[in-house]
This record gives C-alpha cells, sequence and structure tokens, in this order.
C-alpha cells in the first residue's frame, strides 16, 4: 500500500486533517489487541513514506471506508427525504 492511498483513503474518512481520526479509527483493529488509537505519529511516519505501512492496514481500511460509504448514503437519503418533505 502507498502513501498516497493511505492518503487517500485518509481523507475520503475524515477530510483534510485525517491523521489523528485514521489514528483512533485504527486502533481498535490493531491485530496485537484493541487499543484506543494507535501513535499519530506513526500514521504520519506511513504518510510520508517514512516507514513501510503493515499489511493489516489495508483490510481496515476497506471495512472503514465501506462504514463510512454506508453512512453518508443513510445522511443522503435522510437528506433526500427532508428535502422532499420540505418540497410538499
Amino acid at each position: 500500500m502507498s502513501p498516497e492511498l493511505l492518503a487517500r483513503a485518509g481523507r475520503a474518512l475524515a477530510g483534510d486533517d485525517w491523521r489523528r481520526p485514521l489514528a483512533r479509527a485504527l486502533g481498535p483493529l490493531h491485530p496485537d489487541g484493541p487499543r484506543e488509537e494507535i501513535d499519530q505519529r506513526t500514521v504520519s511516519r506511513w504518510s510520508l513514506g517514512q516507514r513501510e505501512i503493515p499489511p493489516w492496514v489495508r483490510p481496515a481500511l476497506v471495512g472503514l471506508l465501506w462504514q463510512r460509504a454506508q453512512e453518508l448514503h443513510h445522511q443522503a437519503d435522510e437528506a433526500a427525504a427532508a428535502a422532499d418533505a420540505l418540497t410538499f
């Protein structure tokens, strides 16, 4: 996994300031056991290419991204329903 893909996933999950939220989101998914978060500096080093991104991060990100996509889909449905209610 490349730093560019990590950044793309991070932005999709949490916007431009994605490193700290991603560190929190990955903590419970850590293969050595759940934790509150992983060190934000580790995520920064991954994003800068200073440390290799561990293999477990890719499937963790896939799950987080699908979950986020479902949340956004639900929000879009709610927004559309609210717009419809205001229209009629």
